[in-house]
């Protein structure tokens, strides 16, 4: 996996998961989530189609929206 932001720089909610990211697999860019929950970074959800990097980095700036915490 590869992603277009530092892993530093991604924002997790409370269950691990993370926001909307541009990332790549084998098959190419998309738009999905990632979760950390067990400690280690795995796939979590693909939400388009594969594209190039940068659609998929626009597509990013579109969903974006705030990570949902406990309060």
């Amino acid at each position: 996996m590869e992603f277009a932001k530092k892993i530093e720089e991604i924002k997790f909610n409370n269950d691990g998961v993370s926001e909307p990211i541009a990332m790549a697999s084998a098959a190419g860019w998309y738009v999905g989530s990632i979760d950390n929950s067990e400690g280690f970074i795995q796939p979590y959800d693909r939400y388009t189609d594969y594209m190039t990097k940068e659609s998929a980095v626009a597509e990013v700036m579109i969903m974006k929206e705030p990570i949902s915490e406990v309060v």
